[in-house]
């Protein structure tokens, strides 16, 4: 299997993950979303968008964000993570949440979105976080079949994704013990990448 390097994004990276976030959704939301939504995406607003993020990161030390290289050392993914803002999922127990997954298809299915689950879960748990609720798209079967296969189920909490005037329905799923997931960090579990 070709290598690929996980390493944290820092506020230098914020025009590549402007792009990569882009290219990503377009890849992902194909058939989902309205081809003209995803033609007309803006590098600029959503360089603006990371800014933002980047400032809540360096505010809260559990917020990070880490990038994924493909074998030539180019950025194919990334992840994010931080404390829960949900509050349909705090009071359940989960008090951290992944934000963000996305790999595009040239790296997808080689493992790399299971490296940065647990990437995160271990920047989570240094930070002080136990379970991770988290927000998938409820008609993603992909999307769901991969956080199950990591320990995730269904929280029983749903609700929908607002953007660009669309309403998405999206369910919440959980990882009840951060611990666990960092356990099985040597499994051999190859698994297909997803986000939503």
């Amino acid at each position: 299997m070709a290598s690929h390097i996980l390493r944290r994004a820092h506020a230098a990276d914020i025009p590549v993950l402007a792009r990569l976030h882009i290219e990503a959704w377009r890849e992902t939301y194909d058939g989902w979303m309205p081809a003209d939504v995803l033609a007309n995406l803006d590098p600029t607003d959503w360089e603006a968008r990371w800014r933002t993020q980047m400032s809540v990161a360096a505010t809260d030390p559990a917020h990070a964000v880490f990038l994924a290289l493909d074998a030539s050392g180019q950025p194919a993914g990334f992840g994010a993570c931080r404390r829960q803002t949900s509050q349909k999922l705090l009071p359940l127990g989960y008090d951290a949440e992944i934000v963000s997954l996305y790999l595009l298809r040239r790296i997808q299915g080689q493992g790399v979105g299971r490296r940065l689950v647990l990437e995160m879960s271990s920047h989570l748990i240094a930070h002080g976080c136990r379970a991770c609720g988290f927000w998938v798209f409820r008609d993603s079967l992909g999307a769901r079949d991969f956080y199950e296969r990591l320990g995730a189920a269904p929280t029983g909490v749903e609700g929908v994704w607002e953007i660009f005037g669309m309403t998405l329905p999206d369910m919440a799923y959980g990882l009840r013990d951060l611990q666990s997931l960092k356990a099985s960090r040597g499994s051999s579990l190859h698994l297909s990448d997803a986000r939503r």
